[in-house]
């Protein structure tokens, strides 16, 4: 058996999915915030991503990882056009380093919030959209 150090690919992702969105021509896709988890209420944007790493598994050097992306924006026809833009960005990213492939990109679904879990940002309700991606990452022979 190989010792392998995997790397983390949160960080990857959401640095490729910045420079992918940042002087976008598409006005849906201005001032997007992308980051693991949501910013503090303060913080917020009226549009934002977050990408949640549900693990998976390990084949010799590579690590197969399922990526959740959580998408929302001031009306549910934005929010989807950012979760498809980011969909197309997620499919850029790979460039070896860490990141080898991208598979099974699934979505984008209409995530219909409970009036608890509903986002607000500057008195507008967001609308939520959902979508997940198999991101391989290569490891590192210890």
């Amino acid at each position: 058996m190989r010792d392998v150090l995997y790397p983390i690919v949160t960080g990857p992702i959401i640095a490729g999915l910045k420079g992918f969105l940042n002087g976008r021509d598409e006005a849906y896709a201005s001032s997007v915030t992308v980051s693991r988890v949501l910013p503090p209420a303060a913080e917020r944007t009226t549009r934002m991503v977050t990408v949640r790493d549900d693990g998976g598994p390990q084949v010799g050097v590579q690590e197969r990882r399922q990526v959740g992306f959580n998408v929302w924006a001031e009306s549910s026809v934005n929010t989807e056009l950012l979760a498809r833009l980011v969909m197309a960005g997620v499919q850029s990213l790979p460039d070896g380093d860490p990141i080898t492939f991208v598979d099974e990109v699934n979505g984008p679904f209409e995530v219909v919030d409970t009036q608890s879990d509903l986002l607000v940002v500057s008195g507008v309700t967001l609308a939520h959209y959902f979508f997940t991606a198999r991101v391989s990452a290569r490891g590192t022979d210890l």
